[in-house]
């Protein structure tokens, strides 16, 4: 009886490997035909043949050709349509499964109401960076519960490209990336990556930023109004995902159902969409890089990023207020004013203060 047993674990060990090798297979198959037909509606040169799995078989032993690896081509074309695709596309959709219970609606001007106009919008007027409400934007309900969503994309900035330079670093030489992702940045330094990323009345307007939650490696922040009435009960929130992406949501909503609807969002596509994708956001970096922090400073670094997001509503009212605060602003005081040579000791400690 025990000589059979090596037998046994032989064919045991073949059936495994099939099974896993042609889900493999399978999985890859469904990719590359995804890839290719979404690679036709944006007039992308991508055509695989069909391979069988007898093939796929047959090109482990040289025979014949199998599938076709992920290459740098290929991952330019994914990031392509990636991009072509609606941003609220990559929203969840409620169903029995995903939200039970919720449903998702488009944007109409009477919400303005509850949520405010979105940023680059108001009744009269329209700026540059103001969504493209289809695409952009979805409205959420859940019982009384309703919840606006936006996401916006840019390029990134020099600031954003060398905040991820560590990140790339730690993947190149094969380290782990734990340690950054059990860190914690302040609120602030989220807070800078919202800011270079994206602007309107609602990033002007924020205040005392927060933590709100964490997802997929990203984090959320939340935020009060600087406008906002006292008695306003809405939330402001905000996510940059580190290279071109910010999300922006306002909710009349409890933590618990807002947390609900953000563990939902895509944001392995979200990420993969970036110019630069974070390491740290989800799947992290595909194999094949397209271009890397280093790359991408080398080439814009010395430019003057200018946000797509920079002109517009919002930008006189800031504009006002810099220049009122700059009137009324006092000389500026002499550094050292309270210490050393302005200082002396004979009766008590007297300063002298200099201005310029």
């Amino acid at each position: 009886m025990l000589k059979y047993l090596p037998a046994a674990f032989a064919v045991i060990a073949v059936g495994v490997f099939t099974a896993l090798d042609y889900m493999g297979y399978r999985n890859r198959s469904v990719e590359i035909a995804s890839l290719q037909e979404a690679a036709t509606k944006i007039d992308a040169d991508f055509e695989v043949a069909e391979v069988s799995y007898t093939d796929h078989l047959l090109s482990m032993i040289g025979m014949a050709d199998g599938l076709p690896d992920p290459t740098l081509e290929s991952a330019r074309i994914e990031r392509k349509v990636l991009r072509a695709a609606p941003l609220n596309s990559y929203f969840p959709t409620p169903s029995e499964d995903v939200l039970a219970g919720w449903e998702r609606i488009e944007w109409q001007n009477d919400f303005h109401t509850g949520f405010g106009w979105p940023d680059g919008m108001t009744a009269e007027e329209t700026a540059s960076y103001a969504p493209d409400l289809e695409r952009d934007v979805a409205i959420f309900l859940n019982g009384r519960s309703s919840i606006y969503l936006r996401a916006e994309f840019s390029e990134p900035t020099n600031a954003l490209a060398t905040r991820l330079k560590q990140a790339y670093w730690v993947v190149e030489s094969g380290r782990s990336l734990d340690r950054l992702r059990e860190g914690r940045p302040r609120a602030s330094y989220f807070w800078t990556n919202v800011k270079e990323t994206s602007r309107g009345a609602s990033v002007y307007d924020a205040k005392d930023h927060k933590h709100f939650h964490q997802v997929a490696g990203v984090h959320w922040l939340t935020a009060k109004s600087k406008t906002a009435r006292r008695d306003e009960k809405m939330r402001y929130m905000f996510a940059s995902l580190g290279g071109g992406v910010v999300l922006k949501l306002r909710a009349h909503a409890p933590e618990d159902v807002i947390k609900q609807l953000m563990d939902q969002l895509d944001y392995q596509s979200l990420n993969q969409m970036q110019t630069l994708p974070s390491p740290l956001i989800a799947d992290g970096l595909d194999e094949h890089l397209i271009d890397t922090p280093e790359n991408w400073l080398e080439q814009h670094g010395s430019e003057t990023p200018v946000a797509s997001h920079g002109t517009g509503l919002g930008q006189n009212k800031i504009k006002a207020k810099s220049e009122q605060k700059e009137a009324k602003s006092l000389p500026t005081v002499h550094k050292g004013g309270f210490s050393g040579k302005n200082c002396t000791g004979e009766k008590g400690k007297t300063c002298k203060v200099t201005t310029q």
